[in-house]
C-alpha cells in the first residue's frame, strides 16, 4: 500500500472503524447480515484487484481488517473468567484471525482475481537502438 499523507491514513482507519460498526450491528442483527456484508467487502476487494483499483483495493482492505476485529470481538471471554491458560489460546485465536483477515484473505482473493483477469494487451513494437555502424557514419550532427 501507498500512503502518500496522513489524510489517506485517516481514511483507511476510517474505512476500518465504520466496517468494525458496521461488523458489529450485523452480528446483533444475524448471521445473514454478517455473511452480507462480508460477502460486499470481499465483493468490493475481488473487483478493485481485478480492475486494478488500487485505492479501492486499501479500502477494501481495511475494512477487511476491521470486520476480522469484529469478529475477534464475539470470541472474547470477560477476564474473571479465563484462566492463564485461556488467555494465551483467545490471544492467539484472535492473532489467527487478524492474519486470517488480514493476510489470507486479501491473498486468496488476489490470486483469483489474477486468474480471472484477461491476459495483457501485446506490447507494441519499439525501435531497435542503431548500430555503431550506423552511430559511425552518422555522426553526432544527424
Amino acid at each position: 500500500m501507498n500512503f502518500k499523507s496522513v489524510g489517506w491514513l485517516l481514511a483507511l482507519l476510517f474505512a476500518a472503524l465504520a466496517s468494525f460498526v458496521a461488523a458489529t450491528l450485523a452480528w446483533i442483527a444475524g448471521l445473514g447480515w454478517v455473511l452480507g456484508l462480508m460477502c460486499a467487502v470481499w465483493g468490493t476487494f475481488l473487483l478493485a484487484e481485478f480492475k486494478r483499483w488500487e485505492r479501492l483495493r486499501d479500502m477494501a482492505w481495511a475494512a477487511n481488517v476491521g470486520f476480522g476485529c469484529s469478529v475477534i470481538r464475539w470470541f472474547d471471554v470477560p477476564g474473571e473468567a479465563a484462566s492463564g491458560l485461556a488467555r494465551w489460546a483467545l490471544l492467539g485465536a484472535a492473532a489467527l484471525c487478524l492474519i486470517f483477515f488480514a493476510v489470507l484473505v486479501p491473498g486468496l482473493l488476489g490470486w483469483a482475481a489474477g486468474k480471472l483477469r484477461p491476459p495483457p494487451e501485446p506490447e507494441l513494437p519499439v525501435e531497435q537502438p542503431a548500430s555503431p555502424e550506423a552511430l559511425r557514419r552518422w555522426g553526432p550532427r544527424d
